[in-house]
């Protein structure tokens, strides 16, 4: 594909290589990794390949490879033209954030920068050398309460590093500018340990061009602090993600955040109360992701009957009191029905999304051949038969099936 597409730009064909990486990876860590072979060989100056290829490999676990491509790619960036070389501060970000957040800790992503900071390929060397021989060392994801210290000259060290970038000519200004302002954000938070202290950044400086990039960036602040000072429900995280939310509901980690800092017992109130906020205060043709509602559910593990209703009453929200053409947001809806109400509610609602997207495959399936089949008598199984056949619907149907809609 990339062979045969000579006419695409540069950036173009850099977010088509980043596709196939990451689609690659989806398939299989090996097929990714020879997949991002290939690609890296073709273009070895790309440090947004190396980036992905490096958080690929933490996605899957993979950290010890992560970090080797992550050391390679910031050591390739410093024998770049200095147009190409401010990129370095893009591949720190990502290599920052996920330490801290998922490897090592924040003490140690703050040491990382420091050791970035001073130009020299071995002292990287030696720091990660340093901690993976550290059998003290913990995960994140094992405990890190970011009880261990954090020295101070490694964040003046790490602050000028991002100094240097500030004001720099690049080719993709933007993705260096959300760069330098979240780690702005971020080594502000480790000089304090005080997410206000990140939240006085953000303020000053935000992001005008990408406000939900930023508005997640000083949120998982705020998650961090929550999570490792063990502080749940905390106001100010809710309020931030609230805020963030009700500008862009299209950020699914937002909405993730969203269920984390209100994950203690008894919060399904609290959930309903700014998810029906969130959904009430756009229009139609700017639903919010459907896997905010996804999550929502699968965080939830008992239903009552007052839950139930709650949740009835955000499906309405959603689906625009039956006027909306969002499939997902419908499949969702009759899902819900289907499992924590009664069938014949589910073919209602089936009915009703029917009436709104009448080209719908999936919904003719669910009412032939699918959960909600026995709901239907075969003089209605017949109408959505010729229903399908007036849209120009085909589907393949069993002889048996074919026999009972004809009997």
């Amino acid at each position: 594909l990339l062979t045969q597409a000579p006419v695409l730009d540069q950036p173009s064909r850099t977010q088509l290589r980043i596709a196939l990486l990451e689609s690659s990876f989806m398939q299989s860590p090996e097929l990714g990794t020879r997949v991002a072979r290939r690609l890296l060989l073709q273009t070895p100056e790309c440090l947004a390949l190396w980036n992905t290829l490096a958080k690929m490999h933490a996605r899957v676990g993979d950290w010890s490879s992560a970090r080797k491509v992550w050391a390679n790619a910031v050591v390739r960036a410093q024998e770049m033209l200095e147009a190409e070389r401010v990129w370095k501060i893009v591949l720190c970000k990502s290599w920052f954030m996920l330490e801290a957040t998922h490897g090592w800790g924040l003490a140690a992503a703050v040491e990382l920068l420091a050791c970035v900071a001073g130009g020299d390929s071995s002292a990287i060397q030696k720091f990660l050398e340093a901690k993976s021989a550290d059998t003290t060392q913990t995960s994140i994801h094992k405990g890190d309460t970011t009880q261990t210290r954090i020295v101070l000259a490694d964040i003046e060290r790490a602050q000028q590093l991002v100094a240097d970038c500030t004001g720099t000519h690049c080719a993709d200004p933007d993705e260096v500018h959300l760069a330098i302002l979240t780690l702005r954000m971020w080594l502000a938070y480790a000089a304090h340990m005080d997410p206000h202290a990140a939240d006085s950044i953000h303020d000053q400086s935000p992001l005008t061009k990408f406000p939900a990039l930023s508005a997640l960036a000083i949120c998982s602040i705020h998650l961090h602090h929550a999570r490792t000072r063990r502080v749940h429900c905390t106001s100010d995280l809710r309020a931030r993600v609230h805020r963030a939310l009700l500008a862009d509901p299209h950020t699914t980690p937002l909405w993730e955040m969203l269920f984390a800092c209100t994950a203690s017992r008894g919060s399904e109130l609290t959930h309903a109360r700014l998810v029906a906020t969130v959904l009430a205060a756009h229009p139609a043709d700017t639903l919010p992701d459907v896997r905010m509602l996804a999550v929502y559910f699968a965080l939830r593990k008992s239903v009552n009957h007052n839950y139930a209703s709650h949740v009835r009453y955000l499906l309405r929200l959603a689906t625009r009191n039956g006027s909306s053409q969002s499939l997902y947001m419908w499949m969702a809806y009759i899902a819900f029905e289907h499992k924590f109400g009664t069938t014949g509610r589910a073919k209602r609602v089936l009915l009703a999304a029917l009436r709104v997207c009448p080209w719908a495959k999936s919904l003719y399936l669910l009412a032939l051949g699918g959960q909600l089949a026995s709901e239907f008598s075969a003089q209605e199984s017949q109408a959505l038969v010729r229903a399908m056949v007036r849209a120009g619907i085909r589907t393949r149907l069993s002889l048996a099936c074919i026999t009972t809609l004809s009997a």
